[in-house]
């Protein structure tokens, strides 16, 4: 153990020697994540800036049916909210979608409400602008949503006819079952609100916003501090190691030593940073920062072990920590990702360390994340042991 010790202070003193390094490194840490969460707390929470679009209907001459879309759509809020429907003439409405006053043209055929009601559902065509790609794909989306709900709808009516035929009632003809049904269902659709139940998703879904994007580029900053410990992994540091290995010495102490004296260089990077952001005990906080710098240094050995020079090294970690960071939902919010992405984020060592940073802050910590985080570090630790050794071993003395 008093081999250790020395090892460990003398590894120290020897990171300390980039010290300015250090402190600027400490500062970009204790800024960029705390500004990155608020802007993108910020940006998330007051979302776009969307003006609706604006849909021309036409129809034959002498037919009413686009003033009356233009009527009872106006006064659906939610649909109100993003569209608005003009009822104008097919020559007046293409020239305007060329001025670019419209959004589309829907251009209705002859008769068609009597074919909706009727189950004979007439074609319709959507005229829409080529460079407005993301107002047509919303019209599209509504579009389709529209004839889910009409589709679903005429199954109701087909059921209610059928019923009809097997036992129709007396005094009751088909023409007016067929108009009563279409009426109710028309009502249901005006007021299909009360079919739904709203449901708020955060972004970021288990964490506030800006505590997670904050806790995942801390995270992120300490997996890809990797280049700052390559002095201690590499050069004329290693000759020693060889000369101590010939008197007997084993190589544990050397590589260890480094791991623990790259853990006050990660808590450096990454404590202050959860104790301003925190709402539970600091010594909770500095706690799981502990565990979260041990993990990083090692994850920081083995790049340097693996890699030649401290270029290769940088680009090691930059790698895994930029793939860690999208995976774990550190760049495109969690919601946003694609539902087979959102199911392996737990894969994410970024997901791991800001469950662990989050934990006293009253936030659950899955057990998967205490899992991956042992198993990890465990093979990380045994395979850099291994290199190190290797290392060691194939350095020449100076003479």
């Amino acid at each position: 153990m008093g081999y250790f010790i020395q090892w460990f202070r003398l590894t120290l003193v020897r990171l300390c020697q980039q010290r300015w390094l250090l402190a600027g490194l400490a500062l970009l840490c204790f800024l960029l994540p705390l500004a990155g969460g608020r802007t993108a707390g910020d940006l998330l929470s007051q979302g776009v800036d969307f003006n609706g679009v604006t849909l021309a209907v036409t129809a034959p001459e002498g037919d009413n049916v686009p003033q009356l879309l233009e009527q009872f759509i106006g006064d659906m809020e939610d649909i109100a909210q993003y569209c608005k429907i003009a009822a104008m003439d097919q020559e007046e409405a293409m020239s305007a979608l060329e001025r670019g006053e419209v959004t589309a043209v829907l251009v209705l055929p002859p008769d068609f409400i009597h074919g909706v009601m009727w189950g004979d559902n007439p074609d319709l065509r959507l005229v829409v602008s080529g460079d407005r790609p993301l107002e047509s794909l919303l019209l599209l989306w509504v579009g389709q949503s529209a004839c889910d709900i009409l589709s679903a709808f005429q199954s109701g009516v087909y059921a209610v006819l059928e019923l009809y035929e097997q036992a129709p009632p007396p005094g009751l003809t088909r023409d007016q079952v067929v108009f009563d049904i279409n009426l109710r269902y028309i009502a249901l659709a005006m007021d299909r609100n009360s079919l739904f139940q709203t449901q708020t998703v955060s972004a970021t879904q288990a964490l506030p916003i800006p505590l997670h994007y904050a806790l995942s580029l801390t995270a992120y900053f300490s997996l890809a501090a990797a280049p700052l410990f390559v002095p201690i992994y590499s050069g004329d540091w290693l000759c020693v190691q060889r000369r101590l290995r010939s008197a007997g010495r084993g190589v544990w102490a050397g590589y260890f030593s480094g791991v623990a004296a790259g853990v006050p260089a990660l808590l450096l990077l990454s404590l202050p940073t959860l104790l301003l952001e925190g709402e539970g005990s600091p010594l909770a906080a500095a706690g799981s920062c502990l565990i979260m710098a041990l993990f990083c240094s090692v994850f920081c050995s083995l790049c340097c072990l693996v890699s030649e020079n401290a270029a290769s090294c940088g680009v090691i970690a930059f790698t895994v920590a930029v793939l860690s960071l999208a995976l774990a939902g550190g760049i495109v919010p969690p919601v946003l990702l694609p539902a087979s992405v959102r199911r392996l984020s737990w894969l994410s060592p970024v997901t791991w360390l800001r469950q662990l940073a989050a934990g006293p802050m009253g936030y659950p910590v899955d057990w998967s994340s205490w899992v991956c985080l042992g198993l990890s570090a465990a093979g990380m630790a045994a395979l850099a042991l291994a290199l190190y050794r290797r290392r060691v071993d194939r350095q020449e003395v100076a003479l």
